[in-house]
């Protein structure tokens, strides 16, 4: 896997060192940010919001200084332009979830059910930690900087969790034994038909309730009618 730049690098480290400081010490007492670490996250935080309102182009670096309540020099010296800052916090927010999410395969459960489990999480993450709206932006920006968006795939969407489970699942004797990276592309192909491309596109709304029950159980089946073993 390619290196991050330094700067990423260190929003990751950064962001990682405050959910370390949110937790109590021994003591009982909440561990504090210095005040560098503090200001890295609030430029995080304000880019993410100036982002999803008005996408990567028309993103102002000014409003960003101005809703994190730093200098623009303070905010330069910690992100060398908008493009780093822009893949900084996408870097944050994945490694966020991966340091969170895994899918341990069990035994004493169906594939059909744990399958289901994971296009729930999966839709969780989807719409409420990274959301349609900078879920959109970052599509049009990998559209408008392809090697941005080789370089990030590369970077920090090379590893999936599902793989993982995928590769168990095999083991198991409940799926065939074929290409786990194959077995995710069409997954994720199912899954992004059916709950992300048309959200993104604006071609339908986020689904809800019946809607989403049916969508997944979609996915499922066809995924197991294609993988499963009977």
């Amino acid at each position: 896997m390619a290196k991050l730049s330094g700067s990423k690098l260190l929003s990751v480290l950064f962001y990682f060192e405050w959910v370390e400081c949110s937790k109590f010490s021994d003591g009982g007492t909440m561990k504090k940010l210095t005040r560098s670490q503090q200001k890295h996250l609030d430029i995080i935080n304000a880019a993410k919001e100036e982002f999803i309102e008005h996408g990567f182009l028309a993103a102002n670096m000014d409003r960003i200084t101005s809703s994190a309540e730093v200098s623009k020099r303070t905010l330069y010296r910690h992100f060398e332009s908008k493009e780093v800052l822009f893949e900084s916090v996408l870097t944050i927010i994945n490694d966020s979830v991966n340091e969170n999410v895994s899918y341990q395969f069990d035994e004493e459960k169906s594939t059909e059910e744990q399958l289901n489990d994971i296009a729930y999480k999966e839709i969780e993450i989807l719409y409420q930690i990274y959301g349609i709206s900078l879920a959109r932006t970052i599509v049009m920006e990998f559209l408008r900087q392809p090697d941005m968006a080789k370089n990030l795939i590369t970077n920090i969407y090379s590893i999936r969790a599902i793989t993982q489970w995928f590769n168990a699942a095999i083991e198991a004797g409940r799926l065939k034994n074929v290409d786990s990276k194959l077995m995710t592309d069409v997954y994720v192909s199912l899954f992004q038909g059916l709950l992300f491309w048309p959200q993104v596109m604006n071609l339908d709304t986020e689904p809800t309730g019946d809607a989403v029950k049916s969508k997944v159980d979609t996915v499922t089946s066809i995924f197991i009618q294609s993988y499963g073993i009977k």
